[in-house]
């Protein structure tokens, strides 16, 4: 009994569904690292770095008053980010592994370096 190939063009599309399905999963793994990093952000951070807070305006004094709130930058880079939370920098001190996890960290910067477009950003 000779076996039958499946034509180019179904393979092609289940290759798309796939894709689509893979993609619409990582976004919503990329969406859950966001929304944990957001409350990382609050429980860890905002005391500092919330407007109105002494980390903001140390930075407004540094680097102006347009950099000054970190949830609105859009020129974050997530190593720098890692290195001045592990190593601290100027006023802001160092952040050891027991006061804010690996996890919690990687989902921070997730929260701080995503792309800042549309509506409520």
């Amino acid at each position: 009994m000779k076996r039958q190939r499946a034509p180019g063009w179904l393979l092609t599309g289940m290759a798309m569904v796939i894709a689509a399905g893979a993609s619409r999963a990582a976004n919503a793994a990329q969406g859950d690292l966001i929304e944990q990093g957001k409350a990382a952000y609050s429980h860890r951070c905002a005391m500092c770095h919330r407007e109105g807070q002494t980390g903001t305006f140390v930075l407004a004094r540094r680097l102006g008053k347009e950099k000054s709130l970190l949830e609105q930058r859009t020129d974050l880079q997530p190593a720098y980010v890692r290195v001045v939370v592990r190593q601290g920098l100027v006023n802001m001190p160092r952040l050891s592994r027991v006061e804010m996890p690996d996890p919690d960290l990687d989902a921070v910067i997730a929260y701080l370096t995503m792309t800042k477009t549309g509506p409520g950003t």
